[in-house]
């Protein structure tokens, strides 16, 4: 038996593209930034190496990082540091050099990995959700998460388990898959689905049956995520296909199938929501979440929301004042000044650190690809699910959503795709 070396490699690349950032082993075991710059060396010298690997697309945000660190360190006196350049780039290169290693299979080999571990995830949550005693015997390695402080005793949260499931004790009813948290599982599962939804056309699945297995294993497992801003997306995305897309012949019976999926897991939800009340799926995620604790109105101040609120208030404040931005120093000062536990929107942070300048390149950069290369309400679709997901996070690149313009940049159009999508490529992004 012969083990082909391409499938191999691209799936290495994929797994290393899934993890990064946001996997507890990125996060909470493999600490510091060594990690980055042995992958920074492994992506290197697969660039130099083979010319395949190389693409003047992610060229141009290693340049719009580099200059944008380098002008806010002179500019502000420090506050900006290689580390964060280096996790930007990890995630860019990451990206990259997992489509470059084989462009043609890139995509169904990305939705069969994702997929694997999504299908995995729910066993796990399903398991430990039903038995949380499987905890004990399960083999992963056990580390911290979160230190906390209740009067006088210094305690500790845990979890178990990095390379194929994590178990979190600060979100035990929750799948997190590999992940910190249930909004960064979200974002592979939803960037999954929007592909598996809208670009069929890319897509080599023969057999229909399998095809909606994979769309009901990602959907299953966005259920069990419990993420507000996983939820929201996946309705987004949900919406635009089912009124708003055009199904290839041999998937015409999907959007039948997902209607009835649809419908199934809101029963499900309900009756959850039904029996449970306030400590339903339904309620704790979605409802108190976006309209607070009487449901009477729109408020994003309630859970998690009031501290991504806070973040975005003062990344608007120092915008306003500070439009060449002002560094992690006194960012960081300032969201200490306006209270505790200020976290996520990433996607107004930038600008406060490095400036809006470069901000807007950023934006442009990944978003006319997609604009360009896809109809307007898909490209549309993608815009929003970017700002919904980076508002409510702390990393602005994800290599699940940057796949999405640099697949386009990188890949040929095929005939069918220029049928359906019409001649409006620009040749600028080759």
């Amino acid at each position: 038996m012969t083990i082909k070396k391409t499938p191999v490699a691209q799936y290495s690349l994929l797994y290393l593209m899934y993890i990064i950032p946001g996997s507890c082993l990125f996060a909470k075991f493999l600490t510091g930034t060594v990690k980055y710059y042995a992958l920074l060396a492994l992506y290197g010298w697969l660039i130099v190496k083979k010319k395949k690997y190389r693409s003047g697309y992610a060229l141009r945000f290693v340049i719009l990082f580099t200059v944008s660190m380098v002008f806010t360190r002179i500019y502000t006196g420090g506050g900006a540091g290689v580390a964060s350049l280096f996790k930007f780039l990890v995630c860019v290169l990451s990206t990259q050099i997992a489509i470059y290693c084989d462009k043609e299979h890139f995509l169904t080999r990305w939705i069969n990995l994702a997929t694997l571990f999504a299908a995995i995830s729910i066993v796990m949550w399903a398991a430990f959700y039903a038995m949380p005693s499987l905890v004990n015997i399960y083999p992963g390695a056990r580390f911290k998460t979160l230190e906390y402080q209740p009067g006088d005793v210094v305690r500790y949260q845990y979890a178990k388990g990095m390379l194929i499931y994590s178990f979190l004790e600060v979100h035990p009813t929750r799948n997190c898959g590999l992940f910190t948290e249930p909004g960064v599982h979200q974002i592979v599962l939803n960037m999954t689905l929007y592909v598996l939804l809208f670009w069929q056309d890319k897509l080599t699945f023969k057999n229909p049956k399998l095809y909606r297995r994979y769309v009901t294993i990602i959907l299953v497992a966005l259920v069990t995520c419990q993420s507000t801003t996983g939820y929201l997306g996946t309705i987004m995305i949900l919406t635009v296909f089912f009124f708003g897309s055009r199904v290839e012949k041999k998937f015409r019976g999907i959007k039948g199938f997902m209607v009835g999926a649809v419908a199934l897991g809101m029963v499900v939800l309900l009756g959850d929501y039904a029996s449970r009340g306030k400590d339903s799926i339904l309620y704790s995620q979605f409802i108190y979440k976006l309209f607070g604790e009487d449901g009477g109105g729109l408020d994003v101040s309630s859970g998690t929301g009031q501290y991504r609120t806070g973040t975005a208030m003062v990344c608007f404040e120092i915008m306003m004042d500070h439009p060449l931005g002002i560094g992690f120093d006194r960012f960081n000062l300032m969201k200490a000044n306006y209270g505790s536990g200020l976290v996520a929107a990433s996607i107004m942070q930038f600008p406060a650190v490095f400036g809006i300048p470069p901000w807007i390149i950023l934006l442009a950069l990944i978003f006319l690809p997609v604009i360009l290369r896809q109809k307007p309400h898909i490209a549309a679709l993608y815009i929003i699910l970017f700002v919904n997901t980076t508002l409510a996070q702390t990393d602005l690149i994800y290599p699940a959503f940057f796949m999405i313009p640099m697949y386009l940049v990188g890949v040929p159009r095929k005939r069918k795709e220029e049928e359906l999508y019409g001649q409006n490529a620009h040749p600028v992004y080759r």
